[in-house]
């Protein structure tokens, strides 16, 4: 074909919100108003909605514009953004992030959707070669770069993984996605599969287990939940019941066989995952406790090189050499073995970052944290440098994390240091970039060991919990965040980043502790961690 609806089914549901359905009739009437007040230029969408960004995507292709998606709303890939598309406008639902913005730049603020229309909105085919999007890649090893996505290969791919998005025949599945819409992995899965296939995708917060178990039972059923390793490895650890999931399908970085094994029981539900890239979105998928093996889409090619990779060709995609190194194992199936920057080479031996992190994370106490690899690339002579560790372990002394690891790794890869830190520098996505922990491990040592700040214990009675989750009542985090910016004697408008990891009760006595050097801070219930966050160090914030 040479062209191909932009919706795929305009009369169905497409969206759930808290509220109600929405049909992609109602999506086409939005997207045509807005298209009308769009100038002419490349879209940068910074929508976190899904359905504000959906709208606002489909605005853009309907004028025959397309839609650049940074991978991350952070300052710093927002900032790359900007200086790579210098006449773009920014459309966005929320407020945004602490970045320079050029002067010409519009910014385009969406606070409600006009989805009212008489009759059927129109819904045009787009040509298969139109290009709709750019996005950006993570950044993880170096500067983000962006490739060009037509709608041909994006429809093309969502109609090849159709049966991954069915879990029960017949029925059309809810999504409930706790990835973010403009990302590789939530672009197509919660905005362009419903908008190809039919399926419905969910909208307000999916972030914390709370949220999530919202989503759900918000229906219909059957669900799918959408999400990462860490967020799944995060939802097992609350122990929070979840309504019935028909599917897990997980992507971004490789799933464990024990935590999809243990997903599965908890949940009753078969756990997946996405092989995938931004250079060429999804191309197979595995069950994780059935086998190694991934399984390609229908029409996606695999083509083994000499140097242990392999280059993927997909309908409306050019061709693409991936960083993993593969072993097919029969036309349609290959073996993943790991990425070829994994392997790290030290004093004639070889491991793997992944193997070495598998190891950090096994040691009691550890929460989070990496190997950083020496830079690969020392002058012919000059002595290859020391791997590092960095860890979040808030009741582990480093001393005792590198003794452990001396029992545990060989020599050529002991770490020179283990640096403790609040918290690692991840995305949205989970992910690390290479330059973000090596800022994190060079910054000057702290002048202080971590300062108990004091203890808050927020009442049964308090004003903030009243109709908040009635009959399992939880703390409100912009409640914690007060709490912890009085003990600290700060201002809230120098929070850079906040993680809740555990819902606090009425009742419990929450202790705060913090660090002036980075400034951060972390609560504790009893020995569980609820909550940790780093701030800005600029007095005048």
């Amino acid at each position: 074909m040479h062209a191909f609806p932009l919706l795929g089914h305009p009369a169905a549901p497409l969206f759930r919100t808290p509220e109600r359905l929405i049909t992609g009739n109602d999506v086409l009437h939005a997207a045509h108003a807005l298209a009308a007040t769009l100038p002419p230029r490349p879209i940068i969408n910074l929508c976190r909605d899904r359905l504000y960004f959906t709208a606002a995507f489909c605005a853009a292709v309907l004028r025959g514009q397309y839609s650049v998606l940074p991978g991350s709303r952070a300052a710093g890939p927002l900032a790359h953004l900007l200086a790579l598309y210098p006449d773009a406008a920014i459309v966005t639902d929320a407020d945004l992030p602490p970045c320079p913005l050029p002067a010409a730049t519009p910014v385009i603020r969406l606070s409600a959707l006009s989805a009212e229309g008489a009759g059927t909105a129109a819904n045009p085919d787009i040509a298969a070669t139109q290009v709709v999007a750019h996005i950006l890649t993570s950044g993880s090893t170096g500067t983000p770069v962006a490739h060009a996505k037509t709608w041909g290969g994006l429809t093309r791919r969502a109609l090849a993984s159709v049966g991954l998005f069915t879990p029960v025949p017949g029925s059309v599945a809810t999504i409930v996605g706790t990835v973010p819409p403009y990302h590789m992995y939530g672009f197509e899965t919660t905005v362009i599969q419903p908008l190809v296939t039919g399926c419905i995708s969910t909208t307000g917060p999916a972030l914390f287990p709370a949220d999530i178990r919202a989503r759900l039972e918000q229906g219909p059923q059957p669900c799918i939940l959408l999400t990462t390793p860490l967020h799944i490895r995060t939802f097992l650890s609350d122990h929070t019941p979840l309504p019935p999931i028909a599917r897990v399908i997980s992507a971004t970085a490789p799933l464990d066989a024990a935590t999809a094994e243990m997903a599965e029981r908890c949940w009753h539900a078969p756990v997946f995952e996405i092989y995938g890239s931004t250079e060429t979105g999804s191309i197979a998928t595995r069950r994780t406790t059935a086998a190694q093996a991934w399984r390609l889409h229908s029409g996606i090619s695999l083509h083994p090189r000499l140097d242990g990779t392999a280059s993927i060709h997909a309908p409306g995609a050019p061709s693409h050499v991936v960083a993993d190194a593969i072993t097919p194992l029969t036309p349609d199936t290959f073996r993943l073995e790991g990425r070829m920057t994994d392997i790290i080479k030290i004093a004639g031996q070889r491991t793997s970052l992944a193997g070495l992190n598998a190891i950090l994370l096994g040691i009691q106490g550890v929460e989070d944290g990496t190997f950083i690899a020496p830079a690969p690339d020392a002058a012919p002579g000059q002595p290859v440098g020391r791997m590092e560790v960095v860890v979040v372990a808030p009741t582990r002394p480093a001393p005792d994390i590198l003794a452990e690891l001396r029992m545990r790794v060989p020599p050529a890869f002991l770490p020179r240091r283990v640096v403790r830190v609040a918290a690692l520098p991840r995305n949205e996505m989970g992910k690390l970039t290479r330059a973000a922990l090596l800022a994190l491990v060079h910054e000057p040592p702290p002048a202080t060991t971590a300062q108990d700040a004091g203890c808050f214990r927020i009442a049964p009675d308090h004003p903030a919990l009243a109709g908040h989750f009635p009959g399992c009542p939880i703390v409100p985090g912009a409640v914690v965040l007060s709490e912890v910016f009085g003990l600290m004697g700060v201002a809230p408008a120098r929070l850079e980043q906040i993680k809740f990891l555990h819902p606090v009760r009425p009742g419990d006595t929450v202790r705060v502790t913090h660090t002036t050097q980075p400034l951060a801070f972390t609560c504790t219930v009893g020995m569980q961690v609820v909550a940790k966050g780093r701030l800005r160090n600029d007095a005048h914030a």
